[in-house]
């Protein structure tokens, strides 16, 4: 009886927690209205975006330490680590900026999880 007790209220979080769901400020756009990083950043988007996020990321590893960006501790191009052309992976965030998302692990360990950089519209 009282695994089925426990079982049950196990349930109604699972449950619970599935109704709650998770939103992003994202929004899918219809396929005539989505743009590409050259659409929003220019001709010349891959040096901006890789200029924005090299200094973004200095500018982190100042203010702390010991959070890492591999481009920068091995004086590598970023494009060593991730490509920044049509196969990445971004959002146009309220203010109508771009936002990169690299994947846990691609330029900092992967203890760091995910990390995000928002590129000012040029």
């Amino acid at each position: 009886m009282k695994r089925f007790v426990y079982l049950a209220a196990l349930l109604s979080l699972l449950l619970l927690l599935a109704g709650c769901g998770i939103t992003s400020n994202a929004q899918e756009l219809p396929p005539e209205d989505q743009k590409t990083l050259e659409d929003l950043c220019g001709a010349d988007y891959q040096a901006y975006i890789i200029d924005t996020i090299t200094m973004q990321m200095g500018n982190r590893m100042d203010k702390t330490p010991d959070v890492t960006y591999f481009p920068i501790t091995e004086d590598a191009p970023l494009t060593d680590y991730a490509a920044i052309d049509e196969t990445t992976s971004f959002y146009v965030d309220e203010d109508g900026n771009v936002v990169i998302v690299f994947p846990a692990g691609s330029v900092t360990d992967e203890a760091n999880g995910e990390q995000s950089f928002r590129i000012p519209r040029p």
